[in-house]
This record gives C-alpha cells, sequence and structure tokens, in this order.
C-alpha cells in the first residue's frame, strides 16, 4: 500500500491511498501511537508515552517516506508508521465495518444440512487445521470434533490446546451424568431445555467444551440453538420485548453449601453497531425477579415469547453424541439442551470445561500470526 497524497488540516493529516481511498487521522492519535523506542517499551511493547504530555490542540508535519510516513512534532520528535500498519488502523467508518465480523446466525435446519465438523487427528496435528476450526467456532458459535480418545480428563487436552481452562465453582472438569444427591439439574436424567451456561457469573463462561465418554442410555440426544438467531427473531416479531429484555437487568443465581453466586444482567447482551454479544437465558437460575413493578407483567411476557421463541423445533441442531465426540460452543451466543434420558438403560457420562472468549481469540490470533512480529514497524 502507498500514499498518493497528504493534506494537513487544523486537527488532522488527510491520507489518499494509491487505491483512491482517503483515511484522516487525528495528530493526538498519531502522537499517541508512535512506536520508537522513546514511546513505547522494546522488549514489553507497552507504551511509555505519558498521554499527559501531548496537548490536545497538537499538529505536526508529515512527509511521505519509503513505505512509511514520517511525521515532526513541533518540539522535534519524530513518529514514523509503515504505510501498510497506518493502513490497517485506518478508522474511517467503512475501514472500521470492514474489520468487523458479524456473527452468522444459523437454524437448525441449516445447520443439520452441513454441520461443523472436525477430526481431533487433524487440529491436533495441524496448526492450518486448528485455525480454521477456531474460526468457525468464532463466526458460527460451535464445533464438533471427532475421534477424541475418551480416557476421563482428555477434555482438558482439547481446552488447553485452545487456551487456559477457566476454573469455576464446579472444578476444571465437571462430569455431566446422572448422580444421588445432584446439585445441577444437569446431573439428572430430565430434559433441560435451552440454555446459558451459569449466567449468575459476572463474566459469562466463554467457550464450553462437551466431551462424551460414553452414552449408551436412551435417550439424551444434544440440542443446540443459535441465540443470536433467537433474538433477532424476537426483535423482528415482538421489538418492544427485545428492548425490555436487552435494557432491564434481572438476577441470576446459584447457591449450595459452599457458594453463592448472584449477578445482575439483561437477559440480551447489546453491544456496538445493534450486536448482540451475548444471551443470558436459563431458567433454573433466575432468581426472584427484583424490577421495578410496573415492569413485572411485560418482562415475563417477553420472557416467555423468547423462551417460545428457543424451543422452535426449526431452530434447532438435535443430534446424538456418541463416545469420542467433542463438542466446543460459545457460551455467550450458543444455547445447549438435552432431552431426557433413561438412566436405568446405560451410562451417559460427558466431562466438560470452560475456556474465556478473550483467551480463545487470542489463541486464534496468535495462530493467525504465525510467528511474526506483533510490534508495529
Amino acid at each position: 500500500m502507498r500514499i498518493a497524497g497528504l493534506e494537513h488540516k487544523p486537527d488532522r493529516l488527510a491520507v489518499t491511498w494509491d487505491d483512491g481511498a482517503v483515511s484522516e487521522y487525528h495528530y493526538v492519535w498519531l502522537r499517541d501511537n508512535c512506536a520508537c523506542p522513546e514511546c513505547r517499551h522494546p522488549d514489553a511493547w507497552e507504551r511509555t508515552l505519558d498521554p499527559l504530555t501531548v496537548p490536545p490542540d497538537l499538529a505536526g508535519r508529515a512527509e511521505n517516506g519509503e513505505g512509511a510516513l514520517h511525521v515532526t512534532w513541533p518540539d522535534g520528535h519524530v513518529t514514523a508508521m509503515t504505510t501498510g500498519w497506518l493502513r490497517d488502523h485506518a478508522y474511517e467508518p467503512a475501514a472500521r465495518a470492514a474489520r468487523r465480523r458479524p456473527a452468522q446466525p444459523w437454524t437448525g435446519a441449516e445447520i443439520t444440512t452441513d454441520p461443523p465438523v472436525f477430526a481431533w487427528s487433524d487440529v491436533a496435528a495441524d496448526p492450518g487445521a486448528r485455525i480454521r476450526w477456531l474460526r468457525v467456532v468464532r463466526d458460527r458459535g460451535f464445533a464438533v470434533l471427532t475421534g477424541v480418545p475418551t480416557e476421563p480428563g482428555t477434555v482438558l487436552e482439547v481446552a488447553r490446546l485452545i487456551s487456559y481452562v477457566r476454573e469455576t465453582n464446579f472444578g476444571l472438569i465437571f462430569d455431566v451424568r446422572s448422580k444421588p444427591d445432584p446439585e445441577n439439574l444437569a446431573y439428572t436424567p430430565v430434559e433441560l431445555h435451552p440454555h446459558t451456561d451459569l449466567p449468575n457469573r459476572e463474566a459469562l463462561m466463554g467457550l464450553q467444551l462437551l466431551h462424551c465418554l460414553r452414552h449408551d442410555a436412551v435417550g439424551g440426544e444434544s440440542v443446540l440453538v443459535d441465540g443470536f438467531a433467537a433474538a433477532a427473531a424476537l426483535a423482528a416479531e415482538h421489538p418492544e420485548d427485545h428492548e425490555l429484555l436487552a435494557t432491564v437487568a434481572v438476577p441470576y443465581r446459584f447457591v449450595d453449601d459452599d457458594n453463592d453466586i448472584e449477578w445482575r444482567a439483561p437477559v440480551i447482551g447489546t453491544g456496538g453497531a445493534g450486536e448482540t454479544p451475548e444471551v443470558r437465558y436459563h431458567s433454573a437460575l433466575l432468581a426472584p425477579l427484583d424490577v421495578d413493578p410496573d415492569l413485572v407483567g411485560p418482562w415475563y411476557r417477553a420472557y416467555r415469547r423468547l423462551g417460545a421463541i428457543l424451543r422452535r423445533p426449526e431452530l434447532h441442531h438435535r443430534f446424538r453424541m456418541r463416545a469420542g465426540e467433542c463438542q466446543v460452543f460459545d457460551n455467550r451466543r450458543v444455547l445447549h439442551a438435552r432431552a431426557a434420558f433413561d438412566p436405568q438403560s446405560g451410562e451417559r457420562h460427558f466431562q466438560g470445561c470452560y475456556v474465556d472468549y478473550d483467551d480463545f481469540l487470542s489463541r486464534l490470533r496468535v495462530l493467525e500470526r504465525g510467528g511474526a512480529d506483533f510490534r508495529q514497524r
């Protein structure tokens, strides 16, 4: 990428690129992103420039160098930025929109015809296959691995191929099987409707892994639902209900002998550009509703409507997990469910764990970088 022209404006620099595009950079932004050894530590690569030393009305003189932009500031300091880095970090609306990766909502019918399935042997051995696998998890919200060894604890090996494992009050690993005196409905044979795990925590668990060690019981089919597609359907059919679930924070709580974990948040999270970054839906962990009295009736109406959408069969990806398969899904987006099963007919034993979403994205970016220097040059 080459610079075709420069125009100095009172508070910013307009750069015309050789493809005709124009990007404008505020002088304060250019100075703040100087990457010289005086402004960033050369090893830690953290900013050492004190922002209070940068005047808000700063202006500089720019020159087009060989593959780089050079800006000289009033105190004589010179900032040099490669044209590639500068173009990659342009922040006009079109450039920012091009960098976004909007979610790809799906219905059960769409995903069942072409489910995202990867072989464990490939992703474990081949960085390219690992990148493809993680990109699908990022973009579609889930993928299934096949051929995973069924030794207990292997789910940690799968998780650590992604990033660090997040420990919770259920431990590093949790066993999903029917057992006496269960502290969680997942540890019973009853049907589980679509839900988000651990909405009672401030930060939702990012990726959830469920590794099937054994599945001989009658019933117990797995169900996945795209919560983003469900939220979009609610917004289209009942916009006032979507608005209510996106703005009113409600309490979720898990309590047992050793824990009492509670957090308040809206059912539907909202982000920039109309995006839905998370859905918190788990009726079993909803604490007594604590909202303005005038909102109680409307809120329950909206909650029921979203719940009804989440149970629509056409949104469900329904499948039977087999021993050696491992689901990896975005717990902030993809709600999971389970059909009831008969524990007398055979064993159904899964092991699960969690990985924080920011750690997952970090690993993907590092893999995509392929060993290239992360520093601005």
